[in-house]
């Protein structure tokens, strides 16, 4: 009992905690600077436009949320702007249901793809950077170690459902953590754009 214990207790070393904490600081501030830019260059005085589609047009959402299921794929496209523009046009509770589950179809794709096609799709389709850290976070993985990674913000989520679709872990499992991770960053963008 003791021995399994042990074998789950993981501790961050401090190097590691003045990294987190000092990223937490750094995206708390490009997220204010993005929410300035976008406010000055596409809020209601200078592009009724966009305001106009997202407040009045009901598919907006859909255009969101597919537009977020694929960026979670395709792991390059950026979702920040997206998601800075629509927690200050729409409602906050509504933008964050929908980003939470268009994130969830997302990672499940990636696991699925991941766990369908392997290490020969993953090692065409990503960089050689990122496909190391899928391959090694997938290698003997428990589910709360693959909880704590994902709990750490400089972590794509994406890329740790992709990580789970080659490893042993169940997919509900990896949902749930990422589910987590997911809703715990989105508050955090939330509650910065707030401040």
């Amino acid at each position: 009992m003791i021995d399994s214990v042990k074998q789950y207790s993981y501790r961050l070393p401090k190097k590691d905690i003045v990294k987190i904490v000092v990223f937490i600081v750094l995206f708390g501030i490009f997220v204010a600077g993005v929410s300035a830019i976008i406010t000055r260059y596409f809020g209601p005085a200078h592009n009724p436009t966009i305001e106009h589609f997202i407040t009045q047009n009901p598919w907006a959402f859909l255009v969101y949320f597919l537009y977020v299921t694929i960026a979670s794929i395709i792991i390059p496209i950026p979702t920040l702007p997206a998601d800075v523009i629509f927690l200050k046009l729409a409602n906050p509770l509504a933008v964050i249901s929908l980003r939470l589950l268009a994130d969830i179809a997302g990672s499940s794709i990636d696991f699925y793809l991941a766990k369908r096609y392997g290490r020969p799709l993953l090692r065409r389709w990503f960089s050689d950077k990122n496909y190391q850290f899928i391959e090694e976070a997938a290698e003997n993985i428990s589910w709360q170690q693959f909880f704590i990674v994902a709990m750490i913000p400089i972590i794509n989520t994406e890329l740790l459902a992709y990580a789970g679709g080659i490893s042993k872990l169940k997919f509900r499992n990896i949902i749930w953590a990422l589910t987590l991770a997911i809703l715990y960053r989105l508050l955090f963008v939330y509650f910065i754009l707030k401040i």
